[in-house]
C-alpha cells in the first residue's frame, strides 16, 4: 500500500492511501465486425540488413533486389515472433554481453548539453517525517489546463472514518473555490514530488470534487509547463 504524508493549509497532517486512476479503455478496434487481433513477424534475418547486404553485394545493390530478392530469407522471413529478448549493440555492431554504463546526461532549458555523469539515486520524498504541504499557489481549473501538461494522476483515498471526513473537507475546500493547489514536499516544503526511488521528480496539483457525501481528490502530476513564445516580426 503506497502513502503518502500531507499537510494541509492549517498544517493538519496525516498519512493516506495513495493509489492510480485507470485510463479508460481504448475504442475497440473491430474489422468486417472481428476485434482485430496485433501479431509480430520477423521482417528480415541476419542476411537481409543493410550491412550484410553492402559486403556481399556493394552499396549499390538496389538492382539485385529487383532482379532476386537476395534480402530475402525463406525460411525465417514471416515467421511469427512470441517473445523477444533486450539485446545491447556497441556503436560498431557486436553484441555486448554484458549491460553498459549508464550515464545521466542533464540538459538546459535551451536544449543544450549542460553535464554528464553517473547516475544520482534520488530518495522518495511523499512518505517521510516531513509531510508534503500545501503551497501558496492556487491556480484556477480553466488556467491550470492550459498551463501545465498533467502527464500522470494519483488519487488520495481514505483508510477509515478519520481520513475520510479529513480528505472530503479539503476535496470540498478546492471544490467550493474551483482550484488547484500546488504541493510541495522536503523540509522546506517547496521540493518537487518524488513518488518512489529514483522517480520522475513532479510539480502536484491537488483538485477536489464532491457530490454530497462522496468526493474525489486527485493529485495532478505535471513535469511540463507550456509557456507562449514571443511573436516574431
Amino acid at each position: 500500500m503506497r502513502l503518502i504524508h500531507l499537510a494541509d493549509a492549517d498544517n493538519r497532517n496525516s498519512h493516506v492511501q495513495i493509489i492510480g486512476v485507470a485510463a479508460p479503455p481504448p475504442p475497440r478496434r473491430t474489422a468486417q465486425g472481428k476485434p482485430v487481433v496485433f501479431r509480430r513477424f520477423l521482417a528480415a534475418a541476419e542476411g537481409g540488413i543493410h550491412d550484410a547486404l553492402v559486403r556481399s553485394l556493394g552499396q549499390e545493390y538496389g538492382q539485385a533486389l529487383i532482379d532476386g530478392d537476395p534480402e530475402v530469407d525463406v525460411e525465417l522471413v514471416g515467421t511469427p515472433i512470441d517473445r523477444t529478448s533486450t539485446v545491447y549493440i556497441a556503436g560498431d555492431g557486436e553484441v555486448l554481453r554484458i549491460a553498459p554504463r549508464m550515464i545521466e546526461i542533464l540538459f538546459g532549458p535551451d536544449g543544450a548539453e549542460r553535464e554528464r555523469r553517473d547516475p544520482v539515486e534520488t530518495a522518495a520524498n511523499v512518505q517521510t517525517t516531513a509531510p508534503v504541504r500545501w503551497m501558496k499557489n492556487r491556480l484556477k481549473r480553466k488556467d491550470a489546463v492550459r498551463r501545465f501538461v498533467f502527464g500522470r494522476t494519483m488519487q488520495l483515498v481514505h483508510v477509515d472514518g478519520l481520513t475520510y471526513d479529513y480528505l472530503h473537507g479539503l476535496a470540498k475546500k478546492l471544490d467550493d473555490a474551483d482550484e488547484l493547489v500546488a504541493l510541495g514536499a522536503g523540509a522546506s516544503g517547496k521540493d518537487p514530488l518524488v513518488l518512489q526511488v529514483n522517480g520522475v521528480p513532479w510539480r502536484g496539483f491537488l483538485e477536489g470534487r464532491v457530490d454530497g457525501k462522496r468526493y474525489q481528490l486527485l493529485l495532478r502530476l505535471s513535469n511540463l509547463e507550456l509557456k507562449s513564445t514571443e511573436a516574431r516580426a
